[in-house]
């Protein structure tokens, strides 16, 4: 079966069509969180991350899209590595955080490295507690509240700090001549 028809059938609530979905996906979507979680996960903790990426695609499958399909199982597959992450209090290095973005193509490689490598100096030129809320926000992924609580800050400040540094940290990215695309709508 086609992944047009296997969508299609999906979006009309057939199981069998997420099981196809699922036999061709699994490896993937498995990969992809082995690659976010390392050994941080235990095997049964990866497997519970994997069954939860596939129960997110049959909750969303009206937002399924055949043309997208591998994207979006690879985007849940991420979301819920993460969130297993966080709800297990793993802390990844940022190290980590950047190798999950890299890929096989050298030239993409040393452009996310250097992203990297500039988006490190920005955030180090945040002041405190700036600086702090970044990192745990961006890098260690810890929710607004989450750092409230810990910093025993105002979650509505945590977050007017995150947007001000995010004006500083673009402002300091296009003078060192990186683009900023606003890609909100």
């Amino acid at each position: 079966m086609k992944e047009k028809r296997l969508v299609e059938k999906l979006k009309e609530d057939d199981t069998e069509a997420l099981s196809k979905i699922m036999d061709i996906y699994t490896p993937y979507a498995y990969t992809i969180i082995c690659n976010i979680c390392g050994t941080a996960l235990s095997s049964e903790d990866i497997e519970e991350t994997l069954s939860d990426c596939f129960l997110c695609l049959w909750e969303n499958r009206a937002k399924a899209e055949a043309e997208s399909l591998k994207a979006y199982i690879a985007s849940i597959a991420r979301s819920k590595a993460l969130d297993r992450l966080r709800r297990l209090k793993i802390v990844l290095p940022l190290e980590d955080n950047v190798e999950i973005l890299q890929c096989q193509d050298p030239e993409a490689e040393v452009i996310i490295n250097e992203l990297a490598s500039v988006t490190r100096e920005a955030v180090e030129t945040l002041a405190e507690p700036d600086r702090e809320i970044f990192k745990r926000h961006y890098f260690l992924f810890e929710t607004s509240d989450s750092i409230a609580e810990s910093m025993k800050l105002n979650p509505s400040t945590v977050r007017t700090r995150l947007s001000r540094g995010r004006v500083k940290l673009r402002g300091y990215l296009e003078e060192k001549g990186y683009e900023y695309e606003n890609t909100a709508k």
